[in-house]
This record gives structure tokens, sequence and C-alpha cells, in this order.
């Protein structure tokens, strides 16, 4: 069995606390109880355990008289008598069992996916057997931006294709198809184009726009993007108020469908609920990370806001864009703004569920032990092409009714190892060099065959005569042969460890079979900035 890790980890010792001391019987008067003080280390025994001192110290007083007379009967009693002490004060002195430390849990859950129908050679219909059913209480926002054409381009032909009630957000308004995409900045007060540097890029193109110029969206757009987050939540209850969930993505993010139906299924939708990856913001405050997806419950949103009079309209003063506008104005990023907000109005904290809201990029995924069988939900910065290409993967699984896992990926990230255990030209992501007196650094077959002699090496990479390990799977990158002149850099994984954990390159069977059940992760109240691995932007 393979004691692998994350990718990163801290190990701290620290010393055991001494055994606990037996109370010595003692025949003498015990000393007045002092006032309450912290308890010590050694463990004290209980009260009682004096009485049974006091008795068995009594007994072997008397035991002499009584053995001059009736000796067998005396010491058996006697043994019989001690033997029951001695139990009785192990019994009572047993620490209890160590509370359970695990982040993770096990679930039943179910497939809300039945399996896919097409005929072999055409290309299948990937919302026919889409729950649609699962969207009456799901109000889906997509949240875009005026440059992001291609990326949001693909999002329709993919992610969001099956979505009947998509709410898409931009800092411009246009139509694709038969989507219209709504400019959730227009909704802004007038106020925030006073004195805001960040926010004359978007009044200078609405100038443009109806000047007929030709407007630049690209230049200085993602300026805007923090403006985005507090209207298109207002913009979501005031459409939808009878939603149970809310579930805001990005263009550049991949969703698994599947995984959010199983994992919404065990929660309460009529309790407040804040849900993301963890990311750092001022005032050692956490807020769910814009880049990995935040799911906000029904429960949360009432706590929100006042109650309406009717569908499509929330009071001014209710809103977040509103109430939140000097803060939007300083701060640099509207998603840490919007965990601020929640937390004012309710006391209501984020619950971290890294690493299953991952916020990661595809080639940057780590995959170890510990999150073999952690279900996926979301993946960061994808591009269009892959976009597609992860769709259609995932889309066309062979059917199964366990979740889709960290595990799960490699059957699309690493089918490359059917052919070869290594790639040259390519980054695999191997960050730990090798100590300077191993022989891994001669070449690169010695840093592979090196990596197979340790029990925690499941990759390695070399270059320039370094040699790096690593104690986790990753897809990587590939490298421009014209680097600079720096050289070949090969890339390897160890497949006989890989195998051990459950990969087989040479069968093409699902690889979540490896998984009898998935370990979900227990949702962490981030403090003392632990919660799991923080994303960064």
């Amino acid at each position: 069995m393979l004691l692998l890790g994350d990718e990163t980890r801290v190990l701290s010792s620290a010393r055991s606390p001494p055994r606990s001391r037996r109370r010595r019987c003692a025949l003498v008067e015990p000393r007045p109880i002092r006032p309450p003080i912290p308890p010590p280390l050694v463990a004290r025994p209980p009260p009682d355990q004096t009485l049974l001192c006091v008795a068995a110290m009594a007994i072997l007083t008397a035991l002499p008289l009584r053995l001059s007379r009736r000796p067998a009967r005396v010491l058996l009693g006697g043994l019989l008598f001690v033997f029951f002490i001695l139990t009785l004060t192990r019994r009572r002195t047993a620490p209890p069992p160590p509370p359970s430390s695990s982040v993770h849990y096990k679930a039943a859950t179910k497939s809300f996916f039945p399996p896919l129908k097409h005929k072999a050679g055409l290309d299948p219909d990937f919302c026919e057997n889409f729950p649609t059913k699962q969207l009456d209480d799901i109000q889906v926002v997509l949240k875009t931006g005026a440059a992001d054409g291609p990326k949001l381009k693909a999002h329709l032909s993919t992610i969001t294709s099956c979505i009947p009630n998509l709410l898409i957000v931009s800092d411009h308004e246009q139509k694709i198809g038969e989507y219209k995409v709504v400019d959730i900045l227009a909704e802004l007060p007038l106020s925030y184009a006073e004195g805001n540097h960040d926010f004359k890029t978007y009044t200078e193109n609405k100038k443009a726009q109806a000047e007929g110029d030709t407007v630049n969206y690209s230049q200085a757009g993602w300026r805007l993007d923090r403006f985005k987050f507090l209207p298109m939540v207002d913009k979501a209850y005031a459409m939808n108020p009878k939603a149970k969930w809310y579930v805001f993505l990005e263009s550049d993010v991949y969703f698994f469908w599947d995984t959010l139906f199983r994992l919404l299924d065990q929660f309460d939708p009529t309790e407040a609920h804040y849900l993301g990856s963890t990311s750092p913001g001022p005032d050692s405050r956490w807020f769910a990370y814009g880049g990995a997806g935040i799911v906000i419950s029904q429960g949360l949103m009432k706590k929100i806001y006042t109650p309406k009079l009717e569908v499509g309209t929330v009071s001014a003063e209710t809103k977040l864009a509103v109430r939140y506008e000097k803060m939007v104005k300083e701060d640099c990023c509207g998603d840490a703004v919007l965990a601020h907000a929640i937390q004012n109005i309710t006391g209501v904290t984020l619950e971290a569920l890294y690493p299953t809201f991952s916020g990661e990029e595809l080639k940057d995924v780590s995959i170890t032990s510990d999150r073999w069988c952690v279900p996926l939900l979301s993946l960061h910065r994808v591009p269009p092409e892959q976009m597609e290409s992860l769709w259609k993967w995932e889309r066309t699984r062979p059917y199964n009714q366990k979740p889709l896992v960290y595990s799960s990926l490699l059957a699309y990230t690493h089918s490359f190892l059917r052919e070869a255990a290594s790639k040259e030209w390519w980054d695999n992501l191997s960050v730990a060099p090798v100590p300077n007196d191993r022989p891994a650094h001669r070449n690169a077959g010695s840093c592979g065959s090196e990596c197979e002699k340790d029990r925690n090496c499941l990759q390695w990479s070399y270059s320039q005569t370094v040699c790096r390990w690593a104690n986790y799977i990753k897809l990587g990158n590939a490298v421009d042969p014209e680097n600079g002149g720096q050289g070949i850099m090969s890339s390897g994984w160890d497949l006989k460890k890989m195998a051990e954990l459950g990969f087989k390159v040479d069968e093409e069977s699902d690889i979540n079979d490896t998984c009898e059940e998935a370990s979900w992760v227990k949702a962490q109240l981030p403090k003392d900035g632990k919660a799991g691995k923080a994303t960064t932007r």
C-alpha cells in the first residue's frame, strides 16, 4: 500500500504527553482539594479509585488473621477480589478513543444521468439524457466578458448547452444564437462611474458603441470583472427567487454536472449554505474563489434579501451592488467582496469544499492517493479546444453509477501512457529536485530508474542534468523545442505504482471502477488560515 500524500504537506512532530501515573494508596488523610486549575498533562485517577485503594488496604491488613483460619478459601477470595479491582481500574482509567480526524466521508449517491444512447458513426445528442428536471430547482449564472467571445461560444456549445434557464451576464449586451447576454453593469447606479478609474473603461466603451465607433473590448476588460459579482447575485435572485440553489460559473470554468447534482442532493437548500473553494482575502477572511464556481442556497439568499413584492424586483435598499458600492470600488476582487457582504449581513461564512471545487487548470491537477476517490466538480482556465474535447470525453464515458473522481481524469489526461511511460519535450510539473549525491542526475534513464526505487515517487522529469521527482500525478504541458538552448526536457511516470493505486494503462475499462466508494470532502469552515489548499490568482 502506498503512503502518498498531497502535492504539498507539512509534517510536524509533537512530544507525546507523559503516561498517567497510578496514584499510590495511602492510609493518610487526603489533602484538601485546591481551587480549579487547568488540567495537568498527568491524568488523575477518578475519585472513586481512592476508595478502592482504601478498601484493598483494609483487606490486606486483615488478611493474616483470616489466613490462619481458612487459608485456601481466603487466598482464592483475595485473588478474585484483586483481579476485580485491577479490571475495574483499567476500565475506569482507559482513555476514550480519539475523535475522527478524517476530512472525508462516505455517502451513497445516485447518478441523475441515464445512459446516453447513440448510433455508431453518428454524433450523439449530448442533451438527450441531460436531467433537465434537476434544473427546475437550480438557477445557473454564467459570468463572461465582451472580450471572451471564443470562450463563451465554446461554453455555450458544451457545458451550458443543456441549461434551459441559463442567465448570462457580461459588460456588453449581445445575442448569441438563442442566448441573450445581459449587460449587468448597466444595472449599476451611475455613482459607480464617479471617481472610479477602472470603471472608466466601461463608460468609454458604451460611448464609442453609441457613436458607432469600433470598440476594442480586449483592452483592460479584466478591470471590469470585479463589478459583476454583486449585481449578478442580485439579478439571479430577482429573476428566480424560488430556486433552491444558485450556481455561478465563469466562461473558462469546466463543470462536471453529475458531481454537482450528487453534491447538492446531500445538502438542505432551506439552510444557509455558501459553498466553494477557498481563497485568502483581506482581514484574514476566506472567500469562495470565482474560478472554481460558487454555490449559494435559497436559505442564504432569503437571509441576504428582504421579502419582495413581485418577481423580478429587489428593493434598492437590499441590493448588494448598492450596499457595498464603496467596498467593491476599493477592493481588487468581486468574489472577495461578495464573501464580506454575506458574512456582514448574515454571519454565514464559506463552507470550503476543496479539492472537489478545484479551481486548478487541467494540466496542474494533482492526483494523489489521498484524492484518488475524491469527486471532482470544477476546473479553471480551460481553453475552448480543451473544453470541447473534455466535454465529448465526459459525455461518452462508459456509463457508471459511481461519481466522477480525481482518478477518473487519468483515462482522459494520461491515455498516451499506453504507448510509452515517458515523453520528450514535455514537462509534467515535477518540482522536487533529487539530492545531488544521487545517481538520478546522470541522465533521463537514471532519473526514471531511481524514481522506481523510491516508494513515494510517482513521476519524474529531467532537464539540464537535473532530476526532479513528485509524489503526485500531473499532466503538465508540452515544451517548445526552441526553448533557448536549454536542451531536451523529458518526463515520465511510474506505471507500476500507478497500477497499484488502480490505473491500468493496458485496460480500456473506466478508471473510476477502482473506487468502490467515493470519498466526499467534509465542508470545512476556514479558520486561522486552514481550509485545504488556498487558491491564488
